[in-house]
């Protein structure tokens, strides 16, 4: 079942959060403080978002996002935070929490929603391709 995420998914969803971040890549510390911040912002905010994939006896996975206006347009966008679905949960589920996020993006008056693609791991571009999402950047970091 994909359902807005309650205050007592807090402890799970960092736990999801981690091990979004410790399979990224990224080179930078997980910050436990700043995921929940992020958590309760998300609750706390209309123009934010956390959804969870509540299966197997408990929360497999979560979708955070947020909506605001472009930089350089007069639009409102909606933008992927976080999105993790454990391993041995994924499959169609993640079809449905991208309709769950799709549906409250419209609902926030947004005319675009993003997704994010981490490393080179070709399977959620053609999972995006096929949702209707183009490649609209592709962002470098450089650590410094």
């Amino acid at each position: 079942m994909i359902r807005r995420a309650a205050a007592n998914d807090k402890a799970r969803c960092l736990v999801l959060a981690r091990n979004f971040h410790a399979s990224s890549g990224l080179p930078i510390p997980f910050s436990p403080a700043h995921a929940s911040l992020l958590f309760d912002l998300c609750l706390a905010d209309a123009d934010r978002l956390c959804l969870v994939l509540d299966s197997e006896g408990g929360v497999q996975g979560l979708l955070a996002a947020q909506a605001g206006p472009l930089p350089l347009a007069p639009v409102k966008a909606a933008t992927e935070l976080i999105w993790w679905i454990e391993p041995h949960a994924r499959g169609r589920a993640a079809l449905a929490m991208l309709d769950a996020y799709e549906a409250w993006a419209r609902d926030r008056g947004c005319v675009f929603a993003n997704m994010v693609g981490l490393g080179s791991d070709p399977l959620p571009a053609r999972l995006y391709e096929s949702r209707g999402y183009i490649a609209a950047e592709r962002h470098y970091s450089k650590t410094l």
